[in-house]
């Protein structure tokens, strides 16, 4: 329990740190656009990151995070807990379907020995079902049929978790870990 704890916690941070980012660097860009869904969704790479390296476990901070930050982080004005549920759902959904296909998921210590075909493959199904599912929802709220509507989900979503992992990498490339010699 004291691991599932401890894993909460860093996905917990993790989620709200990439959030607040969201909020204050792609948001203002955006207002302008009157259309619902981000074009650089950036806590895409919150949700996703987490259960490349926790796994499975990581999926309840990640819904309680997106909870947290939608409802009470910035402006809630088209949030709704439902929103918050079909995008951990959507995670959840991905990571199953990839775990009942036997595929490897797991990073090898960090980011640059990560099998990164597997990682788009996620991103990519995860973003999928997380636009259509959205999208039906809001189709569903609003009854305005906007097939743009869902895209704008989905690109965000790729476009937001792309730009964060290349950013973690980038940063990584900087922080060399000692090598321990054992004379």
């Amino acid at each position: 329990m004291p691991k599932f704890f401890e894993l909460s916690v860093y996905t917990c941070f993790f989620y709200f740190l990439v959030w607040v980012i969201w909020l204050f660097l792609v948001v203002p860009v955006e207002a302008n656009t009157q259309s619902l869904g981000s074009l650089a969704f950036l806590p895409h790479a919150a949700r996703v990151l987490p259960v490349l390296f926790f796994g499975g476990r990581a999926i309840p901070a990640i819904y309680f995070s997106e909870l947290i930050a939608t409802n009470f982080i910035g402006d809630p004005e088209y949030t709704t807990g439902f929103g918050a549920l079909i995008s951990s759902t959507a995670i959840l959904i991905s990571w199953g379907a990839f775990k009942l296909l036997d595929v490897d998921l797991k990073s090898k210590r960090v980011l640059q020995n990560t099998d990164w075909k597997h990682v788009t493959l996620f991103i990519l199904v995860s973003a999928l079902v997380n636009g259509v599912g959205n999208g039906a929802y809001y189709l569903y709220l609003y009854e305005i049929a906007d097939p743009l509507m869902t895209m704008r989900f989905v690109i965000g979503d790729i476009v937001g978790a792309t730009i964060v992992i290349l950013s973690l990498m980038f940063l990584t490339g900087f922080i060399k870990i000692p090598q321990q010699n054992n004379d």
